[in-house]
């Protein structure tokens, strides 16, 4: 069945509007609670959300205000928390996540490539190898939600008897498929769609990948399959419309398709240069065959 992937976090959050409301601690209180405050208050006090980063293989991003403080959001539940939510609690790579701003990430980049030309060459290599670093960022995130997920499977596994290996490949492409993983994607792209199902446990981090790989080879080779038998399928039709429709050798396409241009048929073939060019072979054996007709006659006289 068709998968309803988790909502990213809001656009409001990077184009600095159309946020409502935000976090805010109450006073002398220790626990965990928060309320929301209007807009005009958030915007007064400094703290309106600037941007937002999602955390990989999670449901929450991360949100920076204004005055450089940090909250984390969850799209899917509309909750914010000052906090850092129970199941983000151990991963290694959050602090990384806020240490790092995308909104402040762009600045110093754009005053770096201000000043490049004139740094010295040690400094171009460590502006290099940043860029390298946050090129390389999604990727390790992955990576150290994969590795959560495996020190998980770990923990859950027990004494639980394991089904053979290419039943287990088996249920791993049905999840795929049900999750509408795309062809055209990379694994990162796409973990946030199989991460929190629970075949996506059932192999190990390598076998995934390449299971993967073989699943995106084989559905664009479907895919262009099914669009081919698409085409074929609609061509058949438009000419049985074609050949109902009693032409003479003289009518023009705009004629065919201003009195069939509802049918159904017409509209299967859903490019106008296919639709002229099927027209035009079809009126092309007409006058062939009236051709062939006219010098029968006269043969016969």
């Amino acid at each position: 069945g068709k998968e309803s992937s988790r909502p990213s976090c809001p656009p409001a959050l990077i184009l600095h509007a159309d946020r409502k409301s935000a976090p805010v601690e109450r006073d002398g209180d220790k626990d965990h609670s928060f309320k929301l405050v209007n807009e005009d208050d958030s915007s007064a006090n400094g703290n309106k959300p600037v941007a937002s980063t999602p955390v990989p293989g999670s449901p929450w991003c991360v949100v920076w205000t204004g005055d450089d403080r940090v909250f984390f959001f969850n799209p899917t539940m509309q909750l914010s928390v000052w906090e850092k939510p129970l199941d983000l609690k151990h991963r290694g790579d959050i602090n990384r996540i806020i240490e790092d701003p995308p909104h402040k990430r762009k600045l110093e980049a754009a005053a770096t490539d201000k000043s490049v030309s004139s740094c010295p060459g040690d400094e171009n290599d460590d502006l290099s190898i940043k860029i390298k670093r946050n090129k390389t960022e999604d990727s390790q995130a992955a990576d150290q939600a994969e590795a959560e997920v495996e020190e998980q499977k770990a923990k859950a596994s027990g004494h639980q008897i394991t089904p053979p290996l290419e039943e287990r490949i088996t249920h791993f492409r049905d999840m795929l498929l049900e999750r509408g993983v795309s062809a055209f994607s990379t694994w990162e792209k796409e973990l946030h769609k199989i991460v929190f199902d629970p075949r996506y446990l059932l192999l190990n981090s390598e076998e995934r990948k390449q299971i993967f790989e073989q699943f995106v080879k084989t559905r664009i080779r479907e895919e262009y399959k099914e669009k081919k038998n698409k085409l074929l399928l609609a061509k058949e039709e438009f000419k049985k419309l074609l050949e109902e429709s009693k032409l003479s050798p003289r009518t023009t396409f705009k004629e065919f398709a201003e009195k069939y241009g509802r049918d159904q048929r017409f509209r299967l073939v859903q490019k106008k240069k296919d639709q002229e060019h099927f027209f035009n072979q079809f009126i092309l054996i007409l006058k062939k065959r009236d051709k062939e007709n006219r010098i029968r006659l006269r043969k016969m006289r």
